[in-house]
């Protein structure tokens, strides 16, 4: 629980649990029931950023996370020139879908440069409630030859909804980069972008890192199947992924 010099923990919960409380108590509950909120945000942020470089999925200055603020048309999202190793939950960005950067809310660094293609992603999928870009190898290499990672285990129906598809190239802090990511989502939550690495969403944070995460998993496996077989590795039967794809729909999809 996060403790608020000079409040007493009764009267705290007496904020939180009292809606009926008047004029200036009303208004300070929300402001500290806020603050909390947007407090634990930073800290899940800050926690998945770094397990995510502890992996191996990004270098220092490589990739960028963001999460939806419950009731707001904003975003916590990790800063520009991130180094992963000392990050702290003070360095998170607050961002409107609008690209205005909330300075009072924010840490020094302010946010990603990718600001944009998050803001716009949780902005047009209303149940996506966070997103993860990251350059994990086996992905990305799959991501140079512009080669979608196949249904050929059901986690890439389930978790996925379907194969991962490839955007083409675009470059890095342009619209054009935003709109390809936007559009190669289709209706799934993945889509790798070619020459880049890859993007994840989740109606969770968890959710998204995820999808990461076993994305990256689905592409050794991928490449490996190429390796021992001559030609395309045979995937699951079209009715048996529909079914498998039914659960994705239910539980993970964010369109």
């Amino acid at each position: 629980m996060v403790n608020y010099p000079g409040l007493c923990p009764g009267l705290f919960f007496e904020l939180i649990q009292a809606p009926g409380l008047p004029g200036i108590l009303t208004e300070k509950r929300d402001i500290i029931l806020g603050a909390a909120v947007i407090d634990q945000l930073k800290e899940e942020l800050a926690d998945a950023a770094r397990h995510l470089h502890e992996a191996g999925f990004v270098l220092p200055l490589e990739g960028n996370l963001s999460i939806r603020i419950p009731g707001e048309d904003a975003m916590v999202i990790t800063p520009t020139a991130n180094r992963y190793s000392g990050l702290a939950a003070s360095d998170m960005a607050v961002v409107g879908f609008d690209g205005r950067i909330d300075e009072a809310r924010s840490g020094e660094r302010g946010p990603s440069s990718e600001y944009r293609i998050h803001a716009a992603i949780l902005n047009r999928r209303p149940r996506a409630g966070a997103v993860v870009h990251v350059h994990p190898p086996e992905t990305t290499a799959h991501a140079v030859w512009g080669r979608e990672i196949p249904v050929i285990v059901e986690e890439t129906a389930i978790l996925l909804g379907g194969p991962v598809p490839c955007a083409p190239y675009r470059r890095t802090g342009t619209p054009e980069l935003v709109e390809a990511l936007v559009e190669g989502l289709g209706s799934g939550n993945a889509v790798m972008l070619a020459n880049h690495g890859l993007l994840t969403c989740g109606r969770t944070l968890g959710n998204a890192v995820d999808a990461a995460m076993v994305i990256e998993k689905l592409a050794g496996i991928h490449r490996r199947a190429l390796e021992l077989g001559a030609g395309k590795p045979p995937g699951i039967p079209e009715a048996d992924a529909e079914i498998l794809q039914g659960v994705f729909r239910v539980r993970f999809s964010t369109d």
